[in-house]
């Protein structure tokens, strides 16, 4: 795993090494590897040394991917709410879902590309979306 932050390195250390204590994350790209754009700071994926067909990027500013921006998931800003479930709702796409009785994962499918996957679980959602479903359900299956 590779965290990607647009934060200071000594403020995001304090962070991740608080949240990283079984060491999963391998890799730490701070401010200083983004490209300032304005006021941002745009997150060039291309920069991190590993193909993007298997890249995700899960950011809540759609600018700070807008260079790939087929490799992202946009997710709502957290401030300070113990209720957000924002990660959480991630879980079926990242992670897995069962559904009828299969896991559906990016990772156990060995998805060539995660871009045409992500096209696909933003295809469902926005259907599912119009439709009034309250809980996603995502399937790489036709």
């Amino acid at each position: 795993m590779v965290i990607f932050t647009a934060a200071q390195q000594d403020y995001a250390d304090y962070i991740l090494d608080q949240l990283d204590t079984n060491r999963v994350i391998k890799y730490r790209l701070y401010r200083q590897h983004a490209l300032p754009y304005g006021a941002n700071y745009i997150k060039d994926l291309s920069r991190i040394g590993r193909s993007l067909n298997k890249i995700i990027i899960v950011d809540n500013l759609a600018e700070n991917f807008q260079l790939q921006p087929e490799n992202g998931i946009m997710i709502k800003s957290w401030i300070d709410d113990i209720t957000d479930t924002a990660l959480f709702e991630l879980i079926p796409i990242l992670k897995g879902t069962i559904h009828i009785n299969e896991i559906l994962e990016i990772v156990i499918k060995r998805v060539k590309d995660v871009r045409e996957a992500l096209t696909i679980f933003g295809e469902q959602m926005a259907k599912q979306n119009e439709e009034g479903v309250q809980r996603f359900n995502f399937s790489l299956e036709n």
